[in-house]
């Protein structure tokens, strides 16, 4: 019963979490499966994976400057200053995204040129409508994390990401002469229709929060330009082969296998994002972010979950990687195996890397946190450029591997200096958290409750 209680909190809040971040890279899966397999040739498969990229890059842009901070001080400012939070977070989200838009506008021939994909120009430019409609639903979901209404979080997704598959998926009966273009259109409506389901659930909330506060904008921004800053270290950290490899190698086709292998990932890195967006909140709280002991209890803990889930994961797919293959793709995709196989581990680094930005970001420390990505950064571009030069595919995922090992070093060392972490902690909650689960579980049961 202890047990249970403990947990109960952090299973329920997880529980929807979990569900909304499984409904996107589920779909993404189905998507991929139905893209590779009948609708898109291999090299459309690239240009469709570079535009993915290039919205996960302008979504975190506006991410570092609005969402962390306005989830920060709507969980640590008084009653009275709420709706100005709000206000101020929807404001600066709409002055960023046009400022972005502009910007993209200008790049998107160059970025065609650069990448050797001349479809990847109108896709961008379609792309920039769902900039806009980007506004309302990035707010309404920050806002949402703010208050932690995961329930809404997950039927957000759930009518997006549903839509998205659904749409997709008519286009195995429909043929289309240029189906990347419908993609985009698709990608547009979908997120068209989660803005609507979205603002159902924080509507209430947003009564009174339209004042315009210059004092709360600036406070927001002053928080957030390091979380910015730190946001395009670790886009480039985690992008910089993706980007590098079409203009070293003169051609996107690698980025499909690439791409094949990170949507495996990208299932494993769901536990680190689940417990992430539960995680801030909580060491935001002002009760809680000058407590090292609660720091380093939370941080374990959170890791230790994501460990306990992601490891069978990682076994599995390293055992049976065609079979994996054949489920996602086709046979065309086999040159994707080694290089899924090499950056398996990285998947287990990055569930501490990932509570290491969260720790610091929340207890005040973000300089610090920039500095250590940046120099991340940094190395992950010399590393890509030397080793995709040489090695092509797997030279992006040598330089992967060595810039994690080196990122895991540098932040649990970090930690244990600031907040006395032990990352060997966390793999002894991760075996703990088996029988855990299992009893929290087994207490859910209807059979347990008649009892």
């Amino acid at each position: 019963m202890a047990t249970s209680a403990k947990y109960n909190s952090w299973v329920h809040a997880g529980f929807y979490s979990g569900l909304q971040k499984l409904s996107v890279p589920l779909s993404s899966i189905f998507i991929t499966m139905i893209l590779t397999k009948k609708v898109l040739t291999v090299e459309e498969v690239s240009i469709w994976g570079l535009l993915m990229t290039a919205t996960a890059i302008l979504e975190l842009i506006r991410q570092g400057l609005v969402k962390t901070a306005m989830i920060k001080y709507i969980n640590s400012c008084e009653a009275a200053d709420e709706k100005n939070v709000i206000a101020a977070g929807f404001y600066l989200n709409a002055i960023i995204t046009v400022i972005v838009a502009i910007v993209m506008f200008a790049l998107t021939p160059w970025l065609a040129e650069v990448f050797h994909a001349p479809k990847l120009e109108n896709m961008l430019y379609i792309l920039q409508i769902a900039l806009v409609i980007n506004i309302p639903f990035s707010h309404f979901e920050w806002l949402m994390y703010g208050k932690q209404l995961f329930k809404g979080l997950y039927w957000t997704y759930l009518v997006r990401q549903g839509l998205t598959l659904a749409l997709v998926a008519c286009m195995l009966f429909i043929p289309f002469e240029q189906p990347l273009y419908v993609l985009v259109v698709i990608y547009v409506i979908a997120m068209l229709a989660g803005t609507v389901m979205a603002y159902k659930f924080v509507k209430h909330y947003l009564h009174g929060a339209y004042t315009f506060s210059g004092e709360w904008i600036v406070r927001l921004f002053h928080f957030g330009k390091y979380v910015f800053a730190s946001g395009i270290s670790t886009l480039v950290f985690r992008n910089a082969d993706q980007m590098l490899m079409p203009s070293i190698l003169k051609t996107p086709i690698y980025n499909a296998f690439q791409g094949l292998a990170l949507r495996v990932i990208s299932l494993s890195d769901l536990p680190s994002q689940t417990l992430g967006d539960i995680l801030f909140p909580k060491t935001a709280h002002s009760k809680n972010n000058s407590n090292p002991q609660v720091l380093k209890y939370y941080y374990e803990k959170t890791v230790g979950a994501s460990l306990c889930l992601i490891i069978p994961l990682l076994l599995l797919v390293f055992i049976f990687p065609k079979l994996v293959i054949l489920v996602l793709a086709n046979e065309d995709y086999y040159a994707a195996i080694p290089y899924m196989r090499l950056i398996l581990i990285t998947a287990v680094t990055l569930s501490f890397l990932k509570q290491f930005g969260v720790i610091m970001d929340s207890t005040g420390k973000q300089i610090h946190n920039l500095v250590s990505i940046s120099f991340l950064a940094i190395l992950q571009v010399a590393l890509c450029y030397i080793f995709i030069r040489r090695y092509e595919l797997m030279g992006a995922g040598y330089a992967l591997l060595i810039s994690h090992a080196v990122g895991f070093i540098v932040t649990q060392s970090m930690l244990y200096y600031y907040y006395k972490i032990n990352f060997l902690n966390a793999f002894k909650y991760a075996v703990k958290f088996y029988p855990e689960f299992y009893h929290i579980i087994a207490q859910k049961l209807p059979w347990k409750k008649a009892k």
